[in-house]
């Protein structure tokens, strides 16, 4: 499926130069967790694949590790997304490598500590104007409850089609039944 763009300007994702800065960012807050925990800390991946609000993920498949970032959201607020968004990426992995990543929570005290050591806001998202970002738009399904309509995504339309899921309504507790169409 195609991002699509809420208006006719669209953001052009930040310069290799760009990303080369984000990248040395990355290592030399890496390298400063590493002298304040008194501990090396190796270098991850940093890939700039990102897409829609999200500003950064840290992500770990078994022992592969990578830092993932959104070039469309650092070419708009690149100022503070060096930093915010590295510090705050960065910090959960260095949460994943003093604790593990199953067992802390991904915004929990160890995270707090480690992003306020860095000296960053300890904020767990950012608030964002999407204007001229591409983000998905996912087709999304009717369902009904006992007092409204509510728009189900694509992706939770077919757990409840596969029998995974029921979701219910946060008001009146029905669970929702797809509108026939």
């Amino acid at each position: 499926m195609q991002p699509k763009v809420t208006d006719n300007s669209q953001v052009k994702p930040i310069s290799e130069q760009q990303q080369a800065e984000v990248v040395d960012a990355t290592l030399r807050c890496i390298g400063t967790a590493g002298q304040l925990y008194r501990k090396d800390f190796a270098s991850v991946p940093v890939i700039f694949d990102l897409r829609g609000k999200c500003a950064g993920m840290y992500q770990r498949h078994g022992n592969s590790r990578r830092i993932r970032f959104n070039p469309w959201l650092f070419a708009k607020y690149y100022r503070q997304s060096l930093d915010q968004t590295v510090p705050h990426e960065v910090a959960h992995y260095i949460t994943d490598c003093l604790w593990g990543i199953k067992r802390v929570k991904p915004h929990g005290a160890e995270w707090k500590s480690v992003i306020k050591a860095l000296g960053a806001d300890a904020r767990v998202t950012g608030d964002y104007d999407l204007a001229g970002i591409p983000v998905k738009q996912y087709q999304r399904f009717a369902y009904g409850c006992g007092c409204k309509v509510h728009q189900l995504t694509v992706i939770r339309h077919r757990k409840v089609l596969a029998g995974r899921a029921d979701y219910s309504c946060r008001q009146c507790q029905g669970v929702l039944k797809v509108v026939s169409e």
